[in-house]
């Protein structure tokens, strides 16, 4: 990753601190941002310290005109120059396994095989 010697920052949305909480801190609110906003305020959620945390992070995908930074198992979108939103690394858990599992069956070696050994 370049540095960002300038201290570039990004603008960040309320959809991006929303997401963050609910992604990185664990805490979920209903509503649209604005009331999510609200919510977080009341359950203690420093928003202005997660706003300047994800801004410094964002700054550095604006000083080097990256679509996204990943950082701390995050990927943080930016558009314009801001913070758009936050998506965990492993948004949908890993399917179900479907049944029991086959072996492979493997060919029988040639003398054509690269890596035939008599």
């Amino acid at each position: 990753m370049r540095a960002n010697p300038s201290g570039i920052r990004a603008r960040v949305t309320d959809h991006a601190v929303r997401r963050y909480a609910e992604r990185a801190l664990g805490v979920t609110v209903d509503g649209d941002d604005n009331e999510a906003m609200a919510a977080l305020r009341e359950r203690k959620v420093a928003v202005g310290a997660v706003r300047r945390h994800l801004s410094t992070i964002g700054g550095l995908g604006v000083a080097n005109k990256a679509q996204a930074v990943i950082a701390e198992g995050l990927k943080l979108v930016i558009a314009d120059g801001a913070v758009v939103t936050v998506l965990a690394k492993k948004v949908r858990p890993d399917p179900a396994p479907s049944g029991p599992t086959v072996p492979v069956q493997r060919r029988q070696r040639t003398c054509l095989d690269a890596e035939y050994l008599p």
